[in-house]
């Protein structure tokens, strides 16, 4: 082999030995050499003729014996294996042939998708921090006790060692389910036993799980509207026949229901309606359950935020009021913990469990079984506790700040809602005629707080905007406001000033059309 055409770089954020595996390794593709006389210079002697450590020379040589590129012969050195890899990666291609471009074809369920966000739209805010977006949904996870969650989990690894590396059960590790009920029944006034609770990837697999189980395609299921996208996109998926059901100021309206529109499935969150933040008033919960009952119906209750409540004592939840057994409750730890943990639970009634399990295995057998010991030790060690309490003072400081520095910055333009909880306002425009402006200020800036038009379906509200709050510290929070709002003043100066106008295309939540596009253009 020839070493003469290697060529480093020693300015390249590539590694040197990295840099020289690369070129080896092209060399030994090419195929130009008797590979079975091939012997490589030694380390020492290519060290010296490259200029650099043995060391380099020694990691390189490791990857490409490793991958079966080299060999050693005893006493001899290293030489060129005798049956390179390359045989197989570089097998001859036969010519394309000539073919007709034709779209993809899907299955149906994935035509009723909701959510027509693609690309850069579904990544907007979804790293949180550094980055201002004020996307609703994002905790502060900077503020997570890592240490305390790497040394449980170094614990749990040395005491179970590996039987946590097996498959595991597909309703949760037994240890994390006690640990959930004992929580949800002393905190949430939930009424349940461990064997109740099904350990989930997160608020969208256990919807997924309850709408596979008991919607057939065509089925009625209700859900609010404006509310939660990702419930929608669900329902769509295992076709569903969905009703939108408006929210008033007790949640979500049930009114006059013909048996033809009766729900298999009623998707709500009382605690914290989302995105309005309307708690549902106790005389309507009851009313649901009763009617649940009545039309034998299930109802699918997201106790979305329930934890971060700053007026006055978290609410009890739906479930517990329940006894019909006809409420399936959901949460998820994304917004209390972190949101790659992908660790949720759901509860349901002791008839649906065993089904709801099947279902759960076929998508993912389980949970990682690390991470759920881990979790495990952190509630009933106490740490879950003290982290809601610390976050929700946290929560507070910043909540009260961002009211300040949005009235400040933007109240002149807005109404700010201010809800008793949750992590998230609602913000209303003053004026209809300032949405264009707005909707353009976001794309300018990338303050992306999102329209509530984009979570209706056949509600026609005001317009306004959704901002989330809780993922950024205080000054980002001062900087973000008032960037978007130094825009929307240049931009509102230009329109007013040389006669240009903003315009933008119809929303049209029938079309699913979440993101309308924002032009600028002159009169």
């Amino acid at each position: 082999m020839s070493f003469e055409m290697v060529r480093l770089d020693r300015a390249s954020a590539e590694p040197l030995y990295q840099q020289l595996y690369r070129q080896i390794r092209a060399e030994l593709e090419s195929g130009s050499f008797d590979a079975s006389a091939s012997r490589v210079p030694s380390s020492r002697v290519l060290a010296r003729t490259l200029g650099i450590s043995r060391l380099t020379v020694n990691q390189a040589f490791s990857k490409l014996l490793a991958e079966g590129y080299l060999q050693t012969r005893e006493r001899s050195g290293i030489f060129v294996a005798d049956h390179l890899p390359v045989t197989f990666l570089k097998a001859a291609k036969a010519a394309p042939a000539a073919h007709t471009a034709r779209a993809p074809r899907f299955a149906a369920r994935v035509s009723k998708m909701t959510d027509f966000r693609s690309g850069r739209q579904l990544d907007v805010g979804i790293g949180g921090p550094p980055n201002v977006t004020f996307v609703a949904g994002l905790p502060a996870v900077d503020e997570f006790p890592i240490d305390v969650w790497e040394r449980l989990r170094a614990q749990v690894l040395a005491k179970k060692g590996a039987r946590l590396l097996r498959y595991s059960s597909s309703r949760g590790d037994i240890e994390l389910r006690k640990a959930i009920a004992t929580y949800l029944c002393d905190f949430r006034g939930a009424n349940c036993h461990p064997d109740q609770i099904i350990v989930v990837g997160g608020m969208q697999q256990a919807m997924l799980i309850c709408a596979l189980a008991l919607i057939n395609p065509g089925e009625v299921a209700w859900i609010e509207d404006p509310g939660f996208h990702q419930a929608r996109n669900v329902l769509a998926f295992v076709g569903a026949r969905m009703l939108p059901r408006p929210i008033d100021r007790e949640g979500l309206m049930i009114g006059k229901v013909s048996r033809r529109n009766s729900p298999r499935l009623i998707f709500v969150a009382p605690s914290h309606q989302f995105p309005l933040g309307v708690t549902m008033s106790l005389k309507r919960r009851k009313a649901l359950i009763e009617f649940a009952e009545v039309r034998d119906s299930y109802i699918l209750e997201d106790d979305y935020n329930s934890e971060f409540r700053f007026d006055g004592p978290p609410l009890p939840c739906l479930q517990g009021l329940d006894h019909a057994e006809r409420v399936l409750y959901a949460g998820t730890m994304s917004k209390i913990l972190y949101p790659s943990l992908r660790l949720g639970f759901l509860i349901a009634p002791p008839q649906l469990v065993d089904t709801l399990v099947k279902v759960r295995a076929l998508m993912d057998q389980h949970s990682p079984a690390i991470d759920q010991a881990t979790l495990a030790r952190f509630i009933t060690e106490g740490f879950f506790l003290s982290h809601v309490k610390r976050m929700r003072q946290l929560y507070a400081r910043r909540r009260a700040f961002f009211i300040e520095q949005f009235r400040k910055s933007l109240g002149n333009y807005f109404d700010l809602e201010v809800t008793p909880a949750g992590l998230h306002f609602v913000a209303w425009l003053r004026r209809k005629a300032d949405f264009p402006l707005f909707m353009l200020a976001r794309e300018q800036t990338g303050v992306w707080p999102r329209p509530i038009s984009f979570f209706c379906i056949k509600a026609r509200l005001d317009p306004a905007f959704v901002f989330g709050f809780a993922a950024w510290p205080q000054a980002q929070i001062e900087q973000g406001l008032a960037r978007l709002a130094a825009a929307a003043n240049q931009l509102k100066q230009r329109g007013a000033g040389n006669g240009s106008s903003l315009q933008i295309e119809p929303f049209s939540p029938a079309v699913g059309a979440y993101w309308p596009s924002v032009t600028s253009s002159s009169a």
